[in-house]
């Protein structure tokens, strides 16, 4: 009995990091615009309020502004800016409607970006007259399929296009932020992109397709359909995400391992009492 306890300690340690393990496969990676501790002092806290700023800018405000306030395409929603540092911090919290008859205006940011994220989005800002401007962080995509039945595009594709143009204000995976003017995206076959390529109107959503002044070309769209497919066949299919099949699987492994161990301690004792009558 004694050996079997450091076996079984053992097994329980093993089952405890599979399941710490599992839990953090299941993280979204959605870039965060809270504002967690973290600043440090001196140069080095201002450069990772950089980074944490050049976090919030990639996933809410590069689709209209670009990565550096540059013009992406010619619909007046994403021409280019002058930022002034007086009166940025305000209109990005209230918006601002610069031409009422241009039919495009930008939300008000105030219930979804906090203080101590704008704050790192300024310090990300102010970098572009410096010129040591830090790249944009690359999506951080997950569970994205691989093909999407009767669709003919790339998901791997379209789900980076919806991260850098969509998710600011639509969310992660299409659940809103809780204003009207960040809503909720449920996917329609034949209707999902023909608001996207053709804008809606609301002075929030222009029009992202390129023949009509927006920044995507039809191939884009078409990666982006086929990718907002995938929440559908996901919904149909019932099937758990990539992510939770490894999570059960690892916890499932730990506990047969431990069912194992166990079930050999007790042949094991069986036979040695057995010898011990004899």
């Amino acid at each position: 009995m004694k050996r079997f306890i450091p076996i079984l300690t053992l097994a329980v340690a093993l089952l405890a990091i599979m399941i710490s393990t599992a839990y953090a496969q299941d993280g979204h990676g959605d870039e965060g615009a809270g504002g967690e501790d973290g600043h440090g002092e001196g140069a080095a806290g201002d450069e990772i309020a950089v980074l944490r700023g050049a976090a919030v800018y990639a996933q809410f405000c590069q689709a209209c502004h670009g990565p550096h306030g540059e013009a992406v395409a010619d619909g007046p929603a994403f021409q280019a800016i002058s930022v002034d540092a007086e009166s940025a911090r305000e209109v990005i919290m209230d918006g601002r409607d610069s031409d009422e008859e241009d039919g495009a205006a930008m939300p008000a940011f105030d219930d979804v970006i906090d203080d101590s994220a704008l704050d790192d989005l300024m310090a990300y800002i102010a970098t572009w007259e410096s010129g040591e401007t830090p790249p944009l962080p690359a999506p951080n995509l997950h569970n994205v399929p691989d093909h999407v039945p009767d669709y003919f595009g790339d998901p791997h594709t379209g789900a980076v296009t919806y991260a850098r143009f969509c998710s600011g204000c639509h969310g992660a995976d299409g659940e809103g932020r809780g204003k009207d003017a960040f809503p909720s995206l449920e996917f329609e076959p034949d209707q999902t992109i023909t608001l996207v390529r053709d804008g809606t109107d609301s002075v929030y959503m222009p029009a992202f397709g390129a023949e009509n002044g927006g920044p995507l070309d039809e191939q884009q769209l078409v990666d982006l359909e086929t990718y907002l497919a995938s929440w559908q066949m996901d919904e149909d299919s019932g099937e758990e995400s990539d992510s939770t099949g490894i999570s059960v699987l690892l916890i499932v492994i730990g506990a047969g391992m431990i069912a194992g161990i166990g079930a050999i301690y007790m042949v094991r004792s069986s036979g040695e009492k057995y010898r011990g009558e004899l």
